[in-house]
């Protein structure tokens, strides 16, 4: 089918005379995770990582994508045409040079700019530019190639009440304008969805595991539109709007609406996130800042902050429950890793403002397990039995807050010493990062090191960063703060701030053996203030007992035996108000000191 699809794709180049087409994973808001309609990327390759570029010649089919992926996209395009081309680094536009290097002079390159930001067309042009090769919009181009295409999302649009947002859409507008007259400017045209559906306290289901609704939003000084399908709203919401100054016009409209500005208007965008057709629209117009809303985001409120921990027993009771059901269940039958993520998304449903799952919950079994972004098939996935190493990676949306956690866990039988020092090593590392403490302005490049220093002792690494941040009932991945080695990703070169969500998972990944990852979020505080200036550090929020059957005790030293033992009490003294009394015997036991 996928060759199909191909090949179809190929004789539309060679009508349009095109050398090459590029297919990103993105949509036109530059989302990591997209709706249905935009998959075109799965579509014509069949892998359905969050990320990856496709690049189609006559000759080959290249799927560009790093090392989260490599045992995915062997998995998933084992009986296609189409090739892996490795990434050394994450998110790193490498197909650029490779593509531009492979063909000839004054050859044609496809795309849609929908799905493009200024800045990757920006670099692309500065490739193409050496040989004459040319770009060519192709917005379209899928149009009689996926002819059951899903449609766009029009799904009802809720407003996010204040007790949950704790901040009003009015006084979000206002420190918008604000910055928009301190700079004298005239708009500022949001795009990415996150940004929209947090600055409107609105939210939706256009995209699987995220509450985003698909606008635009151009807010001014004085006029604020809001492009999004009115039918989409309910008449409350609309005169609430309409109250606040704020005009809601269609999706499509924005075509039209951004041309038709005033040739003096100037409008502030974000390159990374605007996308290349909005910016030919109007391009002598925009002027380019860092989001205006990206930092004022990311830094919660005392109601988010309240409801993150709210929501973190809620989940930490669904996992309790979860757990004595998996360890009672396996003693009688086996499970299938699909069933296990199911069952674990039953008992999130059971508690209050649960949405749904954030992600795809990650249940890989022994060699599953290193398959960093696995997820269990519906049918054909691995049979899980009372015996070897289990990854749950997972997590919920709840109207108060957005979760996120991994726990890895001993199922029976006697683990191997490389398990044992590997698991070890995560927990140390994930214990040194949290302990830190560090200056206001320190990157996350700057802190990663500390979750892989245990590991790197063993000779051991894994290949992904150690954190991102997290939304409040919003995106999982949440830019721009986390953990990463490089200063290639926003994770690397953001300095952390207070009131800031973010994950630390340090993992260890044997391909065909095992999987290992311990992760919580945690949030920023100001924890010192010295002669040297303001020092932060983190504070752990979710709450489940880590396994204590792989720790090799003897690599611990007293200070982490203590955390832990600490960490436990604090999970036991949240939980068992909400469990019955034979949970809470259950979780005492797991939750032992060492």
């Amino acid at each position: 089918m996928i060759a199909q699809r191909l090949q179809a794709l190929r004789q539309y180049m060679a009508s349009n005379q095109l050398d090459a087409f590029i297919i990103p994973s993105t949509d036109p808001h530059q989302s990591e995770y997209v709706a249905d309609h935009w998959k075109l990327r799965t579509y014509f390759s069949g892998f359905t990582g969050s990320a990856g570029t496709l690049v189609v010649t006559q000759e080959i089919a290249a799927l560009w994508t790093d090392s989260r992926y490599f045992l995915q996209f062997e998995d998933e395009c084992k009986d296609t045409p189409v090739t892996l081309f490795k990434q050394s680094i994450p998110h790193a536009p490498e197909h650029v040079a490779w593509l531009t290097e492979l063909l000839a002079a004054n050859s044609s390159i496809g795309l849609d700019y929908r799905q493009f930001s200024k800045a990757q067309i920006t670099y692309l042009q500065s490739f193409t530019a050496q040989k004459n090769q040319q770009i060519t919009n192709c917005p379209h181009f899928a149009k009689t190639l996926w002819t059951d295409r899903p449609a766009l999302p029009n799904f009802a649009v809720d407003i996010h009440p204040l007790e949950f947002s704790g901040e009003t859409t009015a006084s979000k507008l206002q420190k918008v304008q604000e910055v928009l007259k301190e700079k004298n400017a005239d708009y500022y045209l949001f795009s990415s969805l996150d940004e929209i559906a947090w600055l409107f306290n609105i939210r939706s289901r256009d995209v699987d595991f995220t509450p985003l609704v698909t606008a635009y939003a151009l807010v001014g000084v004085t006029t604020t539109v809001l492009f999004c399908n009115t039918d989409r709203f309910n008449q409350g919401a609309l005169k609430a709007f309409q109250k606040l100054g704020i005009e809601v016009q269609n999706y499509d409209a924005i075509a039209t609406y951004l041309p038709s500005l005033d040739a003096n208007t100037t409008v502030l965008t974000d390159a990374a996130s605007l996308n290349y057709a909005c910016f030919e629209a109007i391009q002598g117009r925009f002027a380019f800042e860092n989001s205006l809303v990206k930092e004022l985001k990311a830094i919660k409120n005392e109601v988010e902050i309240q409801g993150a921990k709210n929501c973190m027993i809620k989940d930490g009771v669904a996992l309790t429950k979860f757990f004595i059901w998996l360890e009672k269940t396996l003693k009688k039958q086996t499970l299938s890793e699909y069933e296990i993520g199911r069952k674990l998304n039953s008992f999130r449903q059971q508690q209050e403002y649960y949405t749904g799952e954030s992600f795809a919950a990650i249940v890989g079994y022994k060699g599953n397990g290193a398959i960093i972004h696995y997820t269990a098939p519906s049918e054909g996935s691995a049979i899980v039995s009372n015996e070897g190493i289990l990854l749950v990676d997972s997590g919920g949306q709840y109207q108060d807050g957005t979760t996120d956690i991994t726990r890895t866990i001993w199922l029976g039988g006697t683990p191997t010493e490389k398990i044992i020092t590997a698991y070890t090593g995560v927990l140390k590392g994930y214990i040194e990062l949290e302990q830190i403490e560090f200056p206001l302005g320190t990157t996350g490049a700057q802190l990663d090191a500390f979750a892989r220093v245990h590991l790197w002792k063993q000779g051991m690494n894994y290949p992904h960063g150690t954190g991102h941040g997290i939304g409040s009932f919003g995106m999982v991945h949440e830019p721009a703060q986390g953990f990463a080695t490089g200063a290639t990703t926003a994770r690397g070169t953001t300095p952390h701030l207070a009131k800031q969500l973010t994950t630390i998972e340090p993992g260890c990944y044997v391909a065909n053996e095992f999987g290992i990852r311990t992760e919580n979020i945690v949030v920023s505080k100001e924890v010192n203030q010295t002669s040297f200036g303001t020092f932060l550090g983190f504070e752990a929020l979710t709450l489940c007992y880590i396994d204590t059957q792989l720790i090799d005790t003897t690599a611990l030293t007293t200070a982490e035996i203590n955390w832990l033992n600490k960490y436990h009490e604090h999970v036991l003294t949240q939980l068992t108000p909400h469990l019955n009394e034979e949970e809470t015997s259950w979780l005492r036991q797991k939750c032992k000191s060492l």
